[in-house]
């Protein structure tokens, strides 16, 4: 594959959505699937300002490309969806590779979950992974506009629960210190609860999106455990995004669907 500059899977794709069905605007609203929470169709914000890049450039100490693709702040629309709650655990997976022989992730011994990681979320998975365990349970992987109003709400906010960022909402390398696997339990960080009611979905793992930037390449959101700058844990960020075929220990995902 060939490689690909910063530039080009950064998000020379301004927008980065592919389209959906109609958009819902109206009626009842479909009852969740288990496990997943219903996300209304309709307009929200999506993106950074351009107020906003050079603001936080100023305050990272970053060059204002760090922030490319993200700009403008738009104006985009989904469809109604349901998105899980939590990310994919290793328990999950677990059932997949059972189920289908799927090629276990990189640090299972003998296709076994490791001690004390089964509510953790699965890593070690690229994008294949990720679709091939979507289509086994019946879903889909959310497209980054899907998982950005799932984790941002329609008001542009800078995170899941608001505009400052709050340490104790996420798992992130506060410390500054890298520990291999550094993941937590799925269902730890309350207090990081999107609007919609979906959690982590700043921290832990980042999440592959259904689309990506260029050939080859995916939309990776949310940052992860090994972050120290919280500019890097918005929803909108996308410098974690990059090649489809990375299989990381801060890469997992979870799963979209259509509800009627």
């Amino acid at each position: 594959m060939a490689r690909l500059t910063r530039r080009a899977w950064l998000g020379a794709v301004g927008g980065g959505m592919v389209a959906g069905a109609a958009v819902v605007r109206s009626g009842a609203q479909p009852e969740a699937p288990e496990g997943m929470v219903i996300v209304p169709g309709g307009p929200f914000l999506m993106g950074t300002s351009e107020g906003d890049v050079d603001r936080l450039a100023k305050r990272g100490g970053y060059h204002p490309s760090w922030f490319e693709g993200e700009v403008p702040l738009r104006e985009a629309e989904v469809a109604t969806f349901a998105i899980d709650v939590h990310p994919v655990t290793n328990a999950q997976y677990a059932e997949f590779v059972a189920a289908t022989g799927h090629r276990p992730p990189l640090h299972w011994q003998r296709s076994t979950v490791p001690e004390g990681l089964v509510d953790h979320p699965v890593i070690f998975v690229d994008l294949s992974d990720c679709m091939a365990y979507a289509q086994w349970a019946g879903k889909r992987l959310p497209t980054e506009a899907e998982w950005e109003k799932a984790a941002r709400g329609t008001d542009g906010r800078q995170y899941p629960w608001g505009n400052e960022f709050d340490p104790d909402a996420c798992r992130w390398n506060r410390d500054g210190v890298g520990r291999p696997c550094n993941t937590c339990p799925v269902t730890e960080y309350p207090r990081g609860v999107s609007p919609c009611g979906a959690m982590q979905m700043s921290g832990n793992v980042a999440e592959y999106c259904a689309d990506g930037p260029g050939p080859g390449a995916a939309f990776i959101k949310g940052g992860s455990w090994m972050n120290e700058d919280p500019i890097n844990l918005r929803p909108a960020a996308r410098n974690m995004s990059g090649f489809a075929n990375n299989r990381s220990a801060f890469y997992g995902f979870r799963c979209a669907k259509e509800v009627v």
